[in-house]
């Protein structure tokens, strides 16, 4: 009885069909030439900073650099 119910789970084996996992392919994102900054600035002039990216559609990221840039790079 034991080799009947062998057979039986080895025939059910064949009928299904391995499905072989396929990998996501991802490309590797570019590194960029930055560092993490910290400082302490007071709240309501972050918040305020927070308003006028919102309004211009940008980062808050964005906007620090472009007003860096305007400031002391040009």
């Amino acid at each position: 009885m034991a080799k009947q119910d062998f057979t039986t789970l080895i025939g059910k084996a064949k009928e299904n069909q391995i499905k072989t996992p396929v990998q996501k392919v991802v490309p590797i994102k570019e590194k960029k030439n930055e560092v993490l900054f910290s400082l302490h600035i007071p709240a309501e002039r972050l918040k305020a900073l927070k308003i006028i990216s919102a309004e211009k559609n940008i980062s808050l990221k964005n906007l620090i650099n472009s007003a860096i840039d305007e400031k002391y790079f040009k």
